[in-house]
């Protein structure tokens, strides 16, 4: 496809552009990039290569063999048995994607991170469609040259436009679009490839003659109302590639909407004892990470993936919010006993969502200082802070210590724990 379509408003006046600048086979590449032994190879990013888990992320070269990001590493080296299977770093990754934003706030202080390996560019009104294409080709050769990393950019007039412009060439691909030129290019293809439509929503539609993103956008705004409801009219604007989402710069802050933690079992379990010690690890980790991060949640959330795959997600209230790792977990293991059919588990996860910043959703009483549980919680931080995450876990896991060694435990630090520290 050309890189140089005209990009023009239904009135014929040049509009401002946006960028969607998304990585490459990000942890993949990251991996080849400082390991030069690796470049050329198939790679595979995920846990402890030694142990069950999923693919993270698999490299251009791993993906004609079928490897995809989700997919569960027995089934990937099943695929292909000769990759390199490379045990992720997220601080690693993290720490790059945070030098990737600073490098792109070089050419626009509008920057808004989409995920760890994408990010939208906001250029404005002065920057029309066909004049983003210079800027995008330098930020390409910028990230190559500093990180040697590859990058595939889509431009468009708006955010929407922008992101699926993205995926039409990888990698290294370089893909303006306007309105017009979006309906041409994905019109004909089906209807799952719209942003924002997945597996279900495009199973629905096809039950109702709707198989192609043109079908969608021709079809009666009040017909997809009512079979959609107030998101049937919003996307069959989305197929005509008109979107008005506003993009918000990083710097201004944009708070979390969840905080979560989940393991794949090293093996797959029936043991309540040893499950419900789990939640209890997971809820701690949550917690920590909430006070880290000045924010406190009101619904908790489990999730529970059988041996067969099938995922069930349960959550329920709390009367107030919370931080505190003994509220969490009492309502995840409630949870958990009231979902669990003693079925064989390989994932447990848990969540809690309805955040809002802690000295604005805890409103205590005038002459009453902290708690005691929050004074515990704030100290048990400062020992992990200081002696790393294994330096302190509650009792009630003790049982199951050898079990939950795979389970990861807090705030990602980064640093080594003194044997010293660490629980025998």
């Amino acid at each position: 496809m050309s890189d140089s379509a005209r990009a023009m408003s239904g009135d014929g006046v040049p509009r401002g552009a946006v960028l969607l600048v998304d990585m490459d086979a990000f942890f993949a590449s990251v991996e080849q990039s400082q390991h030069p032994g690796l470049r050329g190879k198939p790679v595979v990013v995920c846990g402890d290569p030694g142990r069950r888990g999923v693919v993270t992320a698999a490299s251009y070269e791993a993906r004609p063999f079928g490897v995809r990001a989700g997919m569960p590493l027995q089934e990937a080296r099943r695929l292909c048995p000769h990759a390199e299977y490379v045990e992720g770093n997220p601080d690693k990754y993290v720490a790059l994607s945070l030098q990737l934003l600073d490098l792109y706030t070089r050419y626009t202080p509008d920057v808004e991170p989409f995920s760890v390996d994408e990010a939208f560019l906001g250029l404005g009104r002065a920057t029309p469609l066909d004049g983003a294409l210079e800027i995008a080709r330098t930020i390409q050769a910028d990230i190559d040259a500093r990180f040697a990393l590859g990058a595939s950019i889509g431009i468009g007039p708006n955010k929407l436009v922008a992101k699926m412009a993205a995926g039409v060439q990888k990698p290294r691909g370089l893909t303006v679009l306007d309105e017009q030129r979006f309906c041409d290019v994905f019109w004909p293809r089906e209807v799952q490839e719209l942003w924002g439509v997945g597996p279900k929503l495009a199973t629905r539609m096809r039950s109702l003659g709707i198989s192609t993103v043109g079908e969608l956008a021709r079809a009666p705004a009040p017909a997809l109302q009512g079979a959609f409801g107030v998101i049937g009219p919003q996307l069959k604007e989305a197929a005509w590639g008109r979107d008005d989402t506003p993009l918000i710069p990083y710097h201004e802050g944009v708070d979390p909407k969840s905080m979560g933690h989940e393991v794949t079992l090293a093996e797959n379990s029936d043991d309540a004892d040893q499950l419900e010690a789990i939640l209890l690890r997971l809820s701690d980790q949550v917690s920590r990470r909430l006070r880290g991060e000045g924010f406190v949640g009101r619904v908790v959330a489990v999730r529970l993936r059988d041996q067969a795959f099938v995922t069930r997600i349960r959550q329920r209230a709390l009367s107030k919010h919370t931080d505190e790792a003994s509220a969490v977990f009492e309502v995840a293991r409630e949870l958990f006993r009231d979902n669990w059919n003693r079925e064989s588990l390989r994932l447990v996860g848990v969540t809690v969502s309805d955040l809002a910043p802690a000295p604005d959703a805890q409103q205590g009483d005038l002459f009453v200082g902290p708690g005691r549980l929050e004074r515990l919680g704030e100290a048990l931080d400062a020992v992990r802070d200081k002696l790393g995450e294994a330096a302190v876990v509650r009792a009630a896991t003790l049982r199951q210590q050898r079990r939950l060694k795979h389970v990861p435990f807090g705030a990602i630090s980064g640093r080594s724990v003194p044997k010293s520290a660490s629980v025998p």
